[in-house]
């Protein structure tokens, strides 16, 4: 369990992933494993429906990693979810272990039970922070090492939407890979006696209105990291990027890491045919702009989903700019152009309802989920945002299918307006 968000550690430079791949993992190389769900709604909702199932129905391991962690509802059922792991413990539920930065004592400053009050749970709780500038902001639940849950949220009361998809398969490995290499630098997990279960797809979501369930759809599918970038300045202030914005250096691009997951992201927009659909809170990256200004240019036609009013300091901090002024350049910059623009404002449309207490935790207010969909058959879910924090600075992990029937139930599952034309 991590959750760095919490407070402020410096590390090493030896701790960062910066300039090398993961050891075990080829990023570009496409494997075929299986979604399981998709399910949409509030923190709250995404972890109720999908991730909190998932963790009751562990036989021997739970790994869960989040950016935030905070009291919440949320957390309560986390700590339901640990009860309820602890009384089924002895019969066959442990959990291996490393060491921890939080000992005992001051669980309950996180909002977690005694140690006294899980017997036979063998409990880790780590973190890890990047200072001044980046976070480690990937979200991700391991099962048994045969289930990986990637939800967009955090442990956190906000009323956001978000988004979640679970799989098994090759991926699975894949990301225990990844959660080695960065949590326990590539010290190999000890072996985990258990023959394969047979997956009750059932037990690991409630099922409902904001859930679609998966029975035999096998994907191509790829796992993408994207490591964290050591910084002490943000990115628009490095001579380079203050350079570029002169009229006399018109020439200099625009650069970013060559992450797996950027990378990724960066090629899909740039080879785009027909659509772009893009879900993002907020939206300041300079690279993922001009992408989009290219696409219009060739005919495709973009439909931009983000938040007029999230996180704004943050945004002035990482991007020297705001989202509404960056969708305002984009529209000047591309009109005329083949391909058309649509822009929507998720806080506009949703931010003003107002709704019955008891149906609060359910009601999103904000945009936080983190979907690109392109050419209605490729769809990329993880937690890296489209802004300059997650592109030039944050630790992100995201996860791409090649799936038209993936798209086509998260546009289903999707009813807060038009996803396209």
């Amino acid at each position: 369990m991590a959750e760095p968000g919490m407070g402020q550690t410096n590390h090493r430079a030896s701790d960062s992933l910066e300039g090398r791949l993961l050891p075990d993992l080829d990023p570009s190389t496409l494997s075929v494993s299986t979604p399981l769900s998709l399910v949409v709604g509030t923190g709250f909702s995404v972890y109720k429906n999908s991730i909190i199932p998932a963790i009751k129905a562990a036989q021997k391991e739970v790994i869960l990693v989040t950016c935030f962690w905070a009291k919440s509802e949320t957390l309560t059922l986390i700590n339901d979810a640990l009860r309820h792991l602890s009384e089924k413990a002895s019969a066959s539920f442990s959990k291996i272990s490393y060491g921890q930065n939080y000992p005992p004592a001051t669980w309950s400053k996180l909002g977690l039970p005694q140690q006294d009050e899980l017997p036979g749970l063998n409990i880790t709780i780590k973190r890890k922070f990047f200072w001044p500038l980046g976070i480690i902001h990937s979200k991700y639940v391991i099962v048994d090492r045969e289930i990986a849950v990637f939800p967009s949220c955090n442990v956190s009361w906000e009323r956001w939407f978000e988004v979640a998809v679970s799989v098994c398969g090759p991926a699975v490995e894949d990301l225990l890979s990844f959660h080695m290499d960065f949590w326990d630098r590539g010290r190999p997990f000890p072996s985990m006696q258990s023959s394969p279960q047979q997956l009750n797809i059932g037990a690991l979501v409630h099922q409902g209105p904001a859930v679609a369930v998966f029975s035999h759809l096998h994907v191509d599918t790829t796992l993408l990291p994207s490591p964290h970038t050591p910084s002490y300045l943000p990115n628009h202030l490095h001579p380079r990027s203050m350079l570029g914005n002169l009229p006399c250096f018109p020439g200099i691009p625009h650069s970013f890491p060559s992450t797996p997951l950027l990378s990724k992201t960066h090629h899909l927009l740039f080879t785009a045919k027909s659509s772009i659909i893009m879900l993002t809170p907020n939206l300041t990256e300079p690279v993922v702009i001009n992408d989009l200004v290219q696409a219009m240019e060739r005919g495709v036609d973009v439909h931009i989903w983000t938040n007029r009013k999230l996180m704004t300091m943050e945004q002035i901090v990482t991007a020297g700019t705001t989202t509404p002024r960056c969708v305002r350049n984009l529209a000047q910059r591309t009109r005329g152009y083949r391909g058309s623009l649509t822009t929507q404002f998720f806080d506009d449309v949703l931010g003003a309802q107002r709704v019955q207490e008891h149906a609060k935790e359910l009601t999103p207010i904000k945009l936080h989920s983190k979907v690109t969909i392109v050419d209605g058959a490729k769809i990329l879910l993880g937690s890296g945002n489209m802004d300059a924090a997650s592109w030039k600075t944050s630790q992100e992990l995201g996860i791409f299918f090649e799936s038209k029937d993936l798209v086509d139930e998260f546009k289903k599952l999707w009813n807060y307006g038009p996803l396209d034309r």
